[in-house]
């Protein structure tokens, strides 16, 4: 039983059960990342399957979210961080330069933490090295519920 997760469980379960609600998910920040972090990066998203149980049963998938969506094929965090894919998006440079940022701060006193700063340092991250990767080589498509 984790206290936090009360609130979230009963938006869920109230999304999940009003079929007829605009309301299809919740977002919410990451708590690894600052509160106050501008751009879309560090949301996580939840979107509850709105279907009755039966429907639930003969499908793999949710058949709505299944239509809105196109997917790529799962693939291993561990096994896709051993590729030594080099994105076509970044330039060399972009990293060297990031890079450089990152040591010119160390001669200064930080006021926060790399978990602070890890937003303007995104690109070097293995995070943005994967997604970056799986979605310049991976084929999206619609999956069958």
């Amino acid at each position: 039983f984790v206290q936090e997760y009360i609130i979230p469980n009963l938006l869920m379960q109230w999304i999940s059960r009003n079929s007829n609600e605009n309301v299809v998910g919740i977002a919410y920040r990451s708590t690894k990342l600052p509160a106050n972090a501008l751009g879309s990066r560090g949301i996580n998203v939840v979107l509850p399957p709105k279907v009755r149980y039966e429907e639930m049963a003969n499908n793999e998938f949710c058949p709505n979210l299944a239509k809105i969506f196109k997917f790529t094929l799962p693939v291993s965090w561990q096994v896709l961080k051993t590729v030594e894919y080099v994105p076509e998006s970044v330039a060399q440079s972009d990293r060297e330069n990031l890079s450089r940022r990152l040591r010119r701060r160390k001669n200064r006193e930080l006021t926060g933490s790399i978990d602070d700063e890890i937003l303007n340092i995104y690109n070097l991250t293995d995070f943005y090295k994967l997604e970056t990767c799986m979605d310049e080589i991976q084929v999206y498509a619609h999956i069958k519920p």
